[in-house]
């Protein structure tokens, strides 16, 4: 895989965001990777998604249409596995268990962008511009 090279704008929260990414290349590759898809609106696992009605829950990048709220953890793809033909249980329960499930795992990690107020930065006052600097330096070397 070539390499390209593109530089991005970031304010100081979002640096220190940035910093904190093992990877920041990498996850900003899975993002474009997802973002993708959601615009698309195209499932990841095609076949399993029209057998089940929910793309794989383990399918990397993971199906941002069938978990909008995140890659379901290991432990609610083992339940979700072994609810789908137990019990009675079919497997439209199972997958109804499956997003409620991931949807409580999620709640509260990841912050709701509302509700984060911005705290306003005092930008430094402008500096004052020295024309007659300037203006004493061109007639120096004039005269000169």
């Amino acid at each position: 895989m070539s390499r390209i090279i593109r530089t991005v704008s970031l304010d100081k929260h979002s640096d220190e965001l940035a910093g904190k990414k093992s990877n920041f290349s990498a996850w900003v590759r899975k993002a474009l990777e997802e973002d993708y898809q959601n615009v698309s609106l195209i499932h990841v696992t095609k076949s399993i998604f029209e057998k089940n009605g929910i793309c794989n829950p383990t399918a990397s990048p993971r199906c941002t249409i069938c978990y909008p709220y995140g890659k379901p953890s290991m432990e609610l793809i083992r339940k979700y596995n072994s609810e789908k033909g137990v019990n009675g249980i079919g497997i439209i329960e199972a997958r109804e268990n499956l997003l409620r499930d991931t949807k409580k795992h999620y709640d509260g990690v990841i912050v709701d962008i509302k509700s984060v107020i911005e705290e306003k930065v005092p930008l430094p006052p402008p500096k004052r511009e020295k024309k007659y600097v300037r203006r004493f330096l061109k007639w120096l070397i004039e005269w000169i």
